[in-house]
């Protein structure tokens, strides 16, 4: 009778250990990213394809015209793209790379079998027939791009990143007065070994005048290759200066310094801004007048330039160079029609190209050289600045996916497009909610002020019922279990990411820091931090470090978008 009372005495206790058991498993399944079943129904790979999708759509093409490419999309979707995807799969990653037809695969694998291609630095048949190649590619992009051939020139790289570094490496950077070469290299590729203090993005008071040293201007929400150039600019002394929107509209609103007259007349000192015409983060535009109005702060003895990262601009908007002049343009192709990948431009701008102080030569770059001193001649634009073989085969697969854009009818019809779905899935996406009211979703961007202002990229935080953010990465894994294609984390646009999710800049470091010195990138998703309670007192909470992005693209279809929604509708059940 005693065995049996203490057995009877332990079994809320066993239960009391089985129920937390279970709540912790349940627990770490959702952190693994596993997709639970939700009042007994099994996971849905239909996303996209339910009745209540279908009805949406027919009223969705009557208000909505410009989508679709007059029925494009909806008759050839399944044979161009939809053929390689898996059943019930929706792709929204089109801002990390387009996607390409399986016509461009066939034009291009028929041109391959078809012709023999030589290296183009000889003067053979195969290699003259690449040379044409190359000539052709090049008119094709200038041309895309409304872009004088006598005013630009077309320089292939590898990617946008790399058009950035050639800008950053060879720019005429010009130290500050008093600078100092710091002698110590940084262990491990660290920038520095402490997370404090940090600088802030904001205003920004007289960046650079004539005289003073060269500026690098930036604005937060550049792409971390843009971030890149600072690199440069730190190295050569000069001033780094991080602006928001706001700043950058309240500098160039301001008077330009005057010149140094005690400046010798020949002594020009170069600076230079750098800001995306379509952010990756947000997916916001940021003004193109921007480039005239620095262009309008060079004096006789600084000059302003302006780099211009457009990689992801281009691939749902037209880029007219006869209407804006910027200086450099960093393009990825892959990011506009998928194929090829590895094939990147810079659009450099003859005259100002003529001031990169150009050092490195190799292959095709030069004339000719001799072993004695390191002499050489460098080839005009645009070989001067592509060392070595260019990517051949890569590069005469272009004109295939521009071919893809004029069957659909061009830019403006892309841009029309995207920006029909983006419409309509903006505000359904902002306006849900859980059942007690509070919103399911924090909507990064400005998708209230419109298409001059938006594009189609959405930035979002998905939230608990009691405001707190479930990490981003977990959000990925139980959307690609139910076949939707995003992304998240900070998608190499650290300076917005962090805004939007309210990280500092030394927390940030720290994060990196932690991770480097566990010889890991994989960071951690959630991140502990000190904010001001409600009584004033300093409470600790925990920020997500990344955000979930789902963006549009010329590919784009009314069932992606209806996907998403269904997603995230159903996905309330699992983050109450």
């Amino acid at each position: 009778m005693q065995h049996r009372r203490h057995r009877l005495r332990r079994a809320p206790l066993v239960l009391l250990l089985l129920a937390l058991v279970l709540v912790l498993a349940l627990r770490s399944a959702r952190r693994a990213g596993w997709r639970l079943e939700v009042g007994g129904r099994q996971p849905s790979h239909n996303l996209g394809s339910s009745e209540e999708c279908s009805s949406e759509k027919a009223e969705f093409l009557r208000q909505h015209p410009n989508y679709g490419y007059h029925g494009w999309i909806d008759a050839h979707w399944q044979e161009e793209v939809g053929s390689r995807m898996a059943p019930g799969s929706h792709y929204l990653d089109f801002t990390g790379s387009g996607l390409y037809t399986n016509s461009q695969l066939r034009a291009a694998s028929r041109e391959l079998e078809g012709s023999l291609f030589g290296n183009p630095h000889s003067t053979n048949p195969s290699s003259m027939l690449s040379t044409a190649e190359l000539a052709d590619a090049r008119a094709r992009v200038l041309a895309h791009f409304s872009a004088d051939p006598e005013e630009y020139a077309v320089v292939f790289v590898r990617s946008a990143t790399e058009a950035l570094k050639l800008v950053g490496e060879y720019f005429p950077w010009a130290p500050r007065p008093g600078w100092q070469p710091e002698r110590r290299v940084h262990p491990g590729g660290i920038s520095d070994a402490a997370a404090l203090p940090a600088g802030r993005c904001g205003t920004l008071e007289q960046a650079g005048t004539g005289g003073a040293g060269s500026s690098f201007v930036y604005l937060r929400a550049n792409h971390k290759s843009v971030l890149g150039i600072g690199a440069y600019a730190k190295l050569h002394g000069s001033t780094l200066a991080c602006v928001d929107e706001p700043g950058m509209e309240a500098w160039l609103a301001s008077k330009p310094p005057e010149d140094d007259q005690g400046a010798a007349a020949d002594d020009v000192t170069y600076s230079l801004v750098a800001y995306p015409s379509k952010d990756n983060l947000e997916g916001r535009m940021y003004p193109l007048d921007w480039i005239q109005r620095v262009h309008s702060r060079s004096t006789d003895r600084h000059k302003w330039m302006v780099v211009l990262d457009a990689a992801a601009h281009v691939a749902t908007h037209p880029l007219d160079l006869r209407a804006v002049k910027p200086d450099f343009v960093c393009i990825s192709f892959y990011k506009i029609f998928g194929l090829p990948t590895g094939v990147g431009a810079l659009l450099a701008r003859r005259k100002s190209a003529a001031a990169l102080r150009i050092t490195y030569f190799g292959g095709g770059s030069v004339v000719d050289a001799t072993a004695e001193d390191v002499w050489r001649v460098l080839m005009p634009l645009p070989e001067g600045l592509e060392a070595g073989t260019p990517p051949f085969l890569d590069i005469l697969q272009l004109k295939h996916g521009f071919d893809m854009l004029r069957r659909l009818g061009g830019m403006p019809a892309i841009e029309a497009h995207v920006e029909s779905l983006r419409a309509w899935t903006a505000p359904r996406l902002a306006a849900l909610r859980h059942p007690g009211g509070a919103p399911l979703l924090r909507l990064f961007g400005a998708h209230g002020r419109g298409p001059r202002v938006q594009s189609g990229v959405f930035a979002f935080l998905v939230l608990h019922a009691n405001g707190s953010s479930r990490a981003a990465p977990w959000v990925q894994q139980d959307a690609a279990a139910a076949g939707l294609h995003v992304r998240s984390g900070c998608v190499c646009n650290p300076g917005q990411c962090h805004y939007d999710v309210g990280l500092r800049p030394e927390e940030a470091r720290a994060r990196a820091l932690d991770g480097a010195r566990a010889g890991t990138d994989d960071l951690a998703p959630l991140v502990t931090v000190a904010r001001p309670g409600a009584d004033g007192r300093p409470a600790r909470v925990r920020l997500a470090a990344g955000v979930v992005r789902a963006s549009l693209g010329p590919l784009s279809t009314f069932e992606d978008v209806c996907a998403l929604l269904e997603f995230l509708r159903g996905y309330r059940e699992l983050v109450l």
